[in-house]
């Protein structure tokens, strides 16, 4: 494990994970608990347009996809307003069409031979000091919003309708919360790649949900879950030569679901 550290690369890996692991743990309780598990699923997907674009165009693919998930995350939120259906549905409607849009403006692209695979499914072992960076100033500017709005969003996220008539900025925090969720999921592309990143945003809260029944707690142990599987996902792939991103998932989802299911149990 020393020998593995002393790898740039897998200790560039690695303070990447912590950052992010904290990142998506507190982020996870919000989104969960407003029930907005499909959003990170929706904003997800349209990233791959973004990196569609980045690639016709010859600009960097991350930027385009940032800005990309931006406008998507604004779309979305007035499709499901002004078009009067569920915010479900037009989550569906809109990353189907990111996706189609991503195949076709890539196969507009002459003499294209690129793998996309990274953006798929992540390369953290690809990390770079400048992503580092990234991770960490979004961290800091995530925990600075998060925690001068932390009254407001707290009680929006358990009572939008009281909030609203109380005065609260429903649509501001909305707009913070699609931005930073936006944001999160771009820097974290490289991490664990476009389909698998929305893993990352419910799997906590789902699993802190499980060991505690107030906020406090969802959250602390949703970080924990995330250091656990995300570290510790990272040395299992390097051990078992399986890929970083998808093994973060696996083991995941599997911890969860022993762990819901020996607590159904011990409950009988």
């Amino acid at each position: 494990m020393i020998t593995l550290l002393n790898l740039n690369f897998f200790r560039n890996a690695v303070l990447i994970s912590f950052i992010l692991s904290i990142l998506f743990g507190i982020f996870s309780f919000f989104i969960v608990s407003r029930k907005m598990a499909f959003l990170g699923v929706g904003i997800s997907h349209t990233a791959f347009g973004g990196v569609a674009l980045g690639i016709l165009f010859n600009l960097n693919p991350f930027f385009t996809a940032l800005v990309f998930c931006l406008f998507s995350a604004i779309i979305i939120g007035k499709v499901s307003k002004y078009g009067k259906i569920s915010l479900n549905t037009s989550i569906g409607i809109y990353f189907s069409f990111a996706m189609a849009l991503g195949a076709v403006l890539i196969k507009l692209k002459q003499n294209y031979n690129f793998d996309l695979t990274g953006y798929l499914f992540g390369n953290i072992l690809g990390i770079r000091s400048f992503d580092i960076w990234t991770a960490l100033g979004l961290l800091m500017i995530f925990l600075f919003l998060i925690l001068f709005f932390f009254n407001r969003i707290l009680f929006l996220t358990f009572d939008e309708e009281v909030a609203t008539i109380s005065g609260v900025s429903v649509g501001l925090l909305d707009t913070i919360m699609l931005f930073l969720l936006a944001a999160i999921i771009v820097v974290s592309m490289k991490m664990v790649g476009i389909i698998l990143v929305s893993a990352l945003v419910v799997l906590p809260a789902s699993f802190g949900s499980l060991l505690s029944s107030n906020y406090r707690g969802i959250i602390w142990w949703g970080i924990v879950f995330n250091l656990f599987i995300i570290v510790g996902g990272l040395f299992l792939s390097y051990f078992l030569k399986t890929p970083p991103g998808a093994t973060m998932v696996t083991s995941g989802t599997l911890i969860y679901f022993i762990s819901m299911t020996v607590k159904s149990v011990m409950r009988r």
